[in-house]
């Protein structure tokens, strides 16, 4: 079983078959076991529970060893990513409390007995209305005109460029990139590198193949969207993609 559904500029995951290699990303991730334990290796030690954080630019792996379970990608910028960076602060991972895991699980269960796809969809929902609908969290003007530029995103070369950016909002590119990774928490290269992934991902929700969806995405090559899919996420694009289902969260 493995389902991948985009929210927003989030990406979540339910499956039972997961086996992802060590590796770093500027994202959070959630992982939340059906029932009984997962075990999370985070920053070399393994970490035994039902619900966790991980993160940003934390080294981590995971295997699903055949249990059902629930994982998303937080972009930074997004207000749950907002607000899931303040419970992890400076931390390596955040584990859920015991009771506020059992919910989510519970609900979880509910979804996965239905398993039908508005009920998938729904449970994402609840992940986001739980945390972020109460906490509503904003940028300086600055980096949210930036993030507004990036909402209409452009494959052309001089959109992947800091000065580009710098320029739209009158600012030097110093000081953008200063300004955004304080207030983000990612640095700016890295983000552009993020938006051009997301963007090759919601391509290929859109039913294009991995070649069109790389080159359409910015990236030199199917080659280069894969090796930079590998680095962040551990995993193949192509594995990921194989015998998945895709549901998109409007």
């Amino acid at each position: 079983m493995n389902y991948i559904i985009k929210y927003g500029k989030n990406f979540a995951a339910i499956s039972d078959s997961v086996s992802a290699e060590v590796h770093k990303h500027w994202l959070l991730q959630m992982f939340l076991s059906c029932e009984g334990n997962l075990n999370i290796e985070v920053d070399g030690s393994i970490i035994t529970c039902n619900a966790v954080f991980v993160n940003m630019n934390t080294v981590h792996k995971f295997n699903a060893e055949g249990k059902i379970h629930f994982t998303m990608l937080l972009d930074p910028t997004t207000q749950l990513g907002l607000v899931m960076r303040r419970k992890v602060k400076d931390k390596s991972f955040y584990v859920f409390p015991d009771e506020e895991t059992a919910i989510m699980q519970q609900n979880f269960k509910n979804a996965l007995l239905k398993r039908r796809e508005d009920d998938l969809i729904s449970f994402v929902k609840s992940i986001d209305y739980k945390f972020a609908s109460c906490n509503i969290i904003s940028f300086d003007e600055r980096i949210e005109e930036v993030l507004e530029l990036f909402n209409h995103y452009s494959c052309e070369d001089e959109f992947h460029q800091i000065k580009y950016l710098s320029e739209k909002i009158y600012i030097s590119e110093s000081r953008l990139a200063h300004l955004f990774k304080k207030e983000t928490g990612i640095p700016l290269k890295s983000y552009i590198v993020l938006r051009k992934l997301q963007s090759a991902y919601e391509l290929i929700f859109k039913g294009e193949n991995i070649t069109t969806a790389a080159l359409n995405a910015g990236f030199d090559s199917p080659s280069h969207l894969a090796y930079t899919n590998k680095m962040m996420t551990g995993m193949s694009a192509k594995n990921i993609i194989r015998d998945s289902g895709f549901l998109k969260v409007f």
